[in-house]
């Protein structure tokens, strides 16, 4: 590929497949070597045919004696183009201690914090990074040798979250090579890129070579056409969950996520993968593992089960239809309850509403009456009211019962699941309960013949 056949190729991307516009201004990633200092003389040249703001970012991980010359090596270079350069470092060695991270995926950390904050300080809408086909070759390698599903063998997007942009993923690391010589660019090598303690020097310097001398000559277009095949089929995944998303999700909070387990096991599995691994995800839980995905999935298939945990303090449980996964423990509750008023329980994200009414409303309000809003004999609430969570020891006369049974009991009879317990809120007159919310009234505060005032309760969840 000669120089202006690159150069047509790395502007056709920026204006075809990344939407770059006239007028924005484009960071790149520079570390001062081959790759980065070829895609900076190509973007150099095309930004006034672009008629594009170019600024240059580098960034030091202070991890080998002389790390410094880079820095200063990056900023002459970007000077002598007459491109802003900021430039910044960061204790990697340190950062991959305190999180017991590799050091490779602590300075990748490191590396994106300082460059998007780069990107923001100076309004630039894109970052461009130098990573080409040989890189992709062996991202796709580490992760099948790790294991990964077609997401992780996807390997790098040309462009990720509509601003990370890689023009040169498509082309190898020859032809960059000879792009620098022909333009006579210099550049610098990081020694430590020859280390083989590190698994991608390994698998770049050995496996990669012995695969291609033994196998296949052309493996790193090989494995890049694989790459792309699989970010298609991995699109259409994340499609089709999208889609059954709003078939299988009930409710959905930061805390709680409820499924319709019948609708997710009716999905082919890869479909059912997707979807719960796109909910934790979006609950900034991910990637959750292969082994946690599939019991989230084992135990959707059951018709009931017991409370079961995962990681990251999320539990789960199926309940009927209804597979509930929870994460922490809601506190305790109680409302001295304001009546007649309104009562928030900040907690719970909802408010008591009650009325006293004329007992002739009963037979207008029927309808009405269900899951969150009940009618009680106002009289027979001579004592102060209060909203509170269930406590041990509780017991209730539901409606139309003889006598007093535990809470817990009356809850399993119910059904209500395990997990949603915390969540439940009790309407008590003295040592009474009143009102199960969501559940039923008790049988002392019934609506009777004789009945003169109508106390008429409704909890108002908010959204």
């Amino acid at each position: 590929m000669s120089p202006p056949e690159l150069r047509a190729l790395v502007g056709a991307f920026l204006r075809e497949v990344a939407g770059v516009r006239a007028g924005e201004r484009l960071l790149l990633a520079l570390s001062g070597g081959l790759d980065s200092v070829v895609l900076l003389d190509l973007l150099d040249r095309l930004r006034h045919e672009l008629d594009l703001s170019l600024q240059v970012a580098h960034f030091d991980h202070l991890l080998r004696p002389g790390s410094g010359a880079d820095s200063r090596f990056a900023a002459e270079l970007a000077a002598a183009r007459g491109l802003p350069c900021t430039c910044g470092s960061g204790d990697v060695a340190g950062h991959a201690r305190q999180h017991r991270l590799s050091l490779e995926a602590a300075a990748r950390e490191l590396r994106y914090a300082f460059l998007d904050e780069v990107a923001q300080a100076t309004d630039c809408q894109y970052l461009a990074l130098a990573h080409h086909a040989d890189d992709q070759a062996e991202t796709l390698l580490l992760r099948l040798l790790r294991g990964s599903g077609a997401t992780g063998l996807g390997a790098m997007r040309p462009v990720r979250q509509g601003r990370y942009l890689r023009p040169l993923l498509a082309v190898e690391r020859t032809v960059l090579a000879t792009y620098a010589q022909t333009e006579s660019l210099e550049f610098r090598e990081d020694p430590s890129n020859r280390d083989l303690r590190f698994v991608r020097n390994r698998v770049r310097r050995e496996l990669i070579p012995q695969l291609q001398a033994q196998y296949n000559p052309a493996l790193v277009q090989v494995l890049g056409r694989t790459a792309r095949i699989l970010q298609a089929e991995d699109s259409l995944l994340d499609e089709l969950a999208q889609q059954a998303l709003h078939t299988v999700v009930c409710a959905r909070s930061p805390l709680k996520i409820i499924l319709a387990a019948p609708s997710l096991v009716n999905y082919h599995i890869a479909v059912q993968r997707r979807i719960v691994r796109t909910l934790f995800e979006a609950q900034g839980q991910g990637p959750f593992d292969f082994a946690q995905l599939e019991a989230v999935l084992e135990l959707a298939r059951r018709p009931d089960s017991g409370l079961l945990p995962l990681r990251a303090g999320w539990r789960m449980q199926r309940a009927g239809d209804l597979l509930i996964l929870r994460r922490g423990q809601l506190p305790p509750a109680e409302e001295r309850v304001q009546n007649p008023g309104r009562t928030p329980v900040p907690t719970r994200n909802c408010t008591l509403v009650a009325q006293v009414l004329p007992a002739d409303c009963f037979s207008g309000l029927k309808e009405r009456l269900g899951t969150w809003c009940a009618a009680l004999d106002a009289d027979q609430l001579a004592e102060a009211l209060t909203l509170r969570s269930p406590r041990p020891g509780d017991h209730f006369q539901p409606l139309g019962l003889q006598g007093r049974k535990k809470l817990s009991d009356f809850l399993i009879d119910r059904k209500w699941p395990r997990i949603l317990r915390d969540e439940l809120l009790l309407l008590t007159c003295g040592d009474q309960i009143a009102w199960v919310a969501g559940l039923a009234i008790g049988h002392p505060f019934r609506v009777r013949q004789d009945t003169r005032r109508l106390l008429l309760l409704e909890m108002q969840h908010e959204s």
